[in-house]
């Protein structure tokens, strides 16, 4: 793949209250990839894309797209001489434009007008072209979104929380068609994310911002499986944040600023009761079963083992209660 966008230490301060959004922030984005952005509230997400698609102007940094630099010192290009399109939040569309009108709006459209019809016809619109906005519903809004914003065939597009309008049920289908759509025309996308779902499901890498830094970028099975912050390892869901000195036999382990010691992190469903294989080399873990709660196909349980306490996913076939003595081991694959 070859190189479509490298951003270089970009950073931005509001000056109305002195807030520091994004601070040398560097990565670089090959053609076809998708990165999800993500980030705790106010880690400087949406700021990094405005920034890429022109919206908002860097205190430093660089920023060059398709060879071409469209931020610096020196240069800033406008929103609309940027190849790139942006999809917001809550899609934007014209509300006093028909879905036809919509679509055609963007700068040159009229010339992609054979793969406009075709997208159209792959994203199942077609029959909603003379209606507006306020006549389709949400998942419909974002197909003609999304094809509004490829109508101009940008070299990059940029998602901002492209699923967070949508309920659970509508989200997951319109997950799939937009991770179809962006395989049918070859997209490269930076798309912001809270769910760190959909940031696993859809991208082929991820970068992750704490407090307007970048703290990892890598791909989603290796920011789970090896997060390098304690901060990364909460970020992509429920895990125990232990004392490397307790745990020296796991491989990866990363230094806590906040407790000051090197630590690892274990996720629930790493612990595994002895008797389920007697044979295994990790040492034994003894704690109390302090409570128990049933989710789905499995207990989440915390345990006091008399010098920190755990918590365990176990399956449901196994009958645990409160106040049960457990013998578990750690199983890092």
């Amino acid at each position: 793949m070859s190189e479509l966008l490298k951003v270089h230490n970009i950073s931005k301060t509001f000056r109305r209250n002195q807030v520091h959004a994004l601070k040398n922030v560097s990565f670089e984005c090959d053609k076809q990839d998708v990165i999800s952005v993500v980030g705790a509230s106010g880690s400087g997400k949406s700021t990094l894309l405005r920034i890429i698609a022109g919206l908002e102007i860097p205190n430093e940094g660089e920023i060059i797209l398709e060879d071409n630099k469209i931020n610096s010192s020196e240069v800033f290009l406008s929103p609309e001489k940027r190849n790139c399109s942006l999809v917001f939040q809550d899609f934007a569309l014209f509300p006093n434009m028909s879905v036809r009108e919509n679509i055609f709006f963007g700068k040159n459209a009229s010339k992609n007008k054979p793969m406009i019809e075709e997208l159209i016809e792959f994203t199942r619109i077609k029959n909603l072209l003379n209606r507006y906005p306020h006549e389709i519903s949400g998942g419909q809004q974002q197909r003609v979104a999304l094809v509004r914003a490829l109508s101009i065939n940008p070299s990059l597009l940029l998602l901002d929380e492209p699923l967070s309008q949508l309920d659970n049920e509508l989200k997951h289908q319109v997950r799939n068609e937009l991770i179809h759509l962006i395989k049918k025309v070859g997209a490269t996308v930076l798309m912001v994310s809270h769910d760190i779902e959909d940031a696993m499901y859809m991208a082929n890498k991820v970068l992750i911002l704490n407090d307007g830094v970048v703290d990892q970028i890598d791909l989603p099975s290796k920011i789970f499986n090896l997060p390098s912050s304690s901060y990364v390892a909460r970020l992509f869901g429920k895990t125990n944040i232990l004392p490397f000195n307790d745990f020296s036999y796991i491989k990866h382990h990363f230094f806590d600023k906040d407790r000051n010691e090197e630590v690892v992190s274990v996720r629930p469903h790493e612990f595994k009761l002895n008797h389920s294989n007697p044979s295994s080399k990790n040492p034994e873990i003894k704690g109390k079963v302090l409570s128990i709660n049933a989710i789905g196909a499995f207990y989440e349980i915390l345990i006091d083992t008399g010098k920190f306490e755990l918590l365990v996913h176990i399956d449901k076939v196994n009958q645990i209660k409160t106040a049960d003595d457990l013998s578990l081991y750690i199983d890092k694959k």
